[in-house]
């Protein structure tokens, strides 16, 4: 089961790409309040998964890490 849920910085960077082109398509579609809208909504849920991770014990850079591939490490998966 552990290793089914395993995350990979790379699987993260494509996660952050994804979304980057996900906002694109918003602004380029919808105008620039939903751009906004989807990219602080996820600035959003990086900012607590780091107010999580700090909470569990983690400092710095561990900390920044955890936060990012909990963010964006869901793209490995695809």
């Amino acid at each position: 089961m552990r290793e089914m849920f395993r995350v990979s910085i790379g699987g993260a960077h494509a996660g952050l790409v994804i979304t980057g082109f996900i906002v694109v398509l918003f602004a380029a579609i919808g105008g620039t309040v939903w751009a906004l809208i989807v990219g602080g909504a996820v600035a959003f849920w990086f900012t607590v998964t780091l107010i999580a991770v700090v909470g569990g014990g983690c400092r710095g850079w561990t900390a920044v890490k955890r936060a990012y591939l909990l963010t964006f490490g869901w793209a490995g998966w695809l």
